[in-house]
């Protein structure tokens, strides 16, 4: 099946080479040219450079092509929090305007990669199911979940299959510290750095986190399959609190990590860990252990700030 992925940043360009892996021929549309590992990443497939939210790029964008992953980023949670509107717009124009343009043309499937980490807000029960209230406290969650609700809604107007990934805290090779992309990333460049890492609380809440080729992997699996739920969690199925992965991270770089403690932030839930039998009920879905996707993740992180990507002959060695 052709497929349309809206975003090549650090999910979007895994999941175009986890696609085209699975035989899909892949169009990008991306607002600039994929570089270093997402250009490694993507090769092999069409780009069509623009802004997803412009009429016209669109519509390039959707010739011949039968299935669409919208994999945006924006803003992240800290950012969003403090510009709300500006998270909607990034988020809520573009999909609204491809939304128009899929009800108009021939019946095309729809894939909106969310956010399981917020949507859900404090939940009541551990692994949280796709079932579960939604309740989000950040205006991250609270945009995600807006754009689910219209997503939805796509999919009942034009009976087009139509699935929501709620996507737990990913990480992995190519996520950078920059902005605070992602815990993992942001402690391993700390770590690098000698820099102290900003930790908001006690470092005892807890997070799901999930490797970028697990979720580039199921997402790529689900996009072929047009049966099956319509919201589904990907996660690794346990929590890991954030001492621990400042504890794993240390283990694994050989590193002093300094902390600059702060105090803990309204909108961050004390736990979150996604129920993924649903992802397990449909594929066969085996998230690699924290310890070994931090290792990954820290020689990618050695490999590129040496300029040897690909080489790991004269990098140190991890446990």
């Amino acid at each position: 099946m052709p497929a349309l992925v809206i975003g090549a940043g650090f999910l979007g360009s895994q999941i175009v080479r986890s696609l085209l892996d699975e035989g899909n021929p892949v169009r990008v549309l991306t607002r600039r040219a994929a570089t270093g590992l997402a250009e490694d990443l993507t090769r092999g497939a069409d780009f069509v450079i623009g802004d997803a939210g412009v009429t016209a790029t669109i519509d390039d964008g959707l010739e011949d092509i039968g299935h669409v992953v919208f994999a945006m980023s924006s803003l992240m949670p800290g950012e969003a929090e403090q510009e709300p509107q500006l998270d909607l717009s990034l988020i809520l124009q573009p999909l609204l305007e491809l939304l128009d343009q899929l009800g108009r043309g021939p019946r095309r499937g729809l894939t909106f990669l969310s956010s399981g980490g917020t949507v859900y807000g404090r939940a009541k029960s551990f692994p949280t199911p796709e079932d579960a209230p939604t309740a989000p406290l950040s205006a991250y969650g609270i945009t995600r979940l807006t754009a689910e609700r219209f997503v939805l809604r796509y999919g009942a107007l034009h009976a087009a299959p139509v699935r929501i990934l709620r996507v737990a805290n990913a990480y992995g090779p190519g996520q950078t510290g920059a902005r605070g992309q992602g815990i993992i990333g942001t402690t391993l460049e700390h770590c690098l750095s000698g820099e102290p890492v900003t930790v908001f609380g006690d470092g005892s809440i807890s997070r799901d986190f999930v490797h970028v080729e697990d979720v580039g992997r199921a997402t790529a699996q689900l996009v072929n399959l047009e049966t099956g739920p319509q919201i589904v969690n990907i996660g690794s199925g346990t929590d890991v609190s954030l001492a621990q992965v400042h504890t794993l991270t240390q283990e694994t770089t050989g590193r002093t990590l300094a902390i600059d403690r702060r105090p803990a932030r309204d909108f961050d839930v004390p736990r979150v860990q996604l129920d993924i039998r649903v992802l397990q009920s449909l594929i066969d879905f085996r998230p690699r252990a924290l310890r070994d996707g931090i290792v990954s993740t820290w020689r990618d992180l050695l490999s590129r700030q040496k300029g040897e990507a690909g080489r790991t002959a004269d990098l140190p060695n991890v446990s």
